[in-house]
């Protein structure tokens, strides 16, 4: 299983932290057989990641087969949605990108790109308060905003 590498998270395991996420809303935690049901996997494979996640802090039990993000999972979170929006927002506005295709773009990226220069472009783009889809950008520490229960980031499946 691809864990950290250099101080951060793979994208399999941002993807469970945005599943985790969605599938709380409304109730405060999600299921490990809705979890594994998104993402296309066994309830196996989707336990032994999210034991790796609540091993590293990001995720906390909250009773049998319930599962929450702790307060760094929100972070580490909140930080991936912002750098999405922004570089799905940059992509659109400056290179003129359609928005369907920026944001495939920015969901491949997103993860990677270094946090000082995302703020750069970030404060360019004049701290965008919403992606080009009118999802609300995290911008203060471990603020998560969802729109209608979506979020325009993908999470690849199985």
């Amino acid at each position: 299983m691809a864990r950290k590498s250099e101080g951060r998270l793979s994208e399999r395991a941002l993807d469970y932290l945005l599943v985790i996420y969605i599938l709380s809303q409304g109730k405060g935690f999600a299921r490990l057989t809705d979890i594994s049901k998104y993402m296309g996997i066994s309830p196996p494979s989707a336990h032994e990641y999210i034991s790796y996640l609540i091993k590293i802090g990001y995720v906390s039990k909250n009773g049998r087969g319930a599962y929450k993000l702790t307060e760094t999972g929100i972070e580490i979170l909140s930080r991936r949605i912002h750098a999405h929006g922004v570089l799905e927002e940059m992509l659109v506005r400056i290179f003129r990108i359609d928005i369907n295709v920026a944001c495939s773009i920015a969901s491949a990226i997103d993860s990677k790109i270094d946090w000082k220069e995302l703020e750069k472009i970030c404060s360019m783009l004049g701290h965008p308060a919403t992606c080009p889809h009118g999802m609300m950008l995290p911008h203060e520490k471990g603020a998560l905003p969802l729109v209608d229960g979506k979020i325009c980031i993908g999470v690849k499946k199985g």
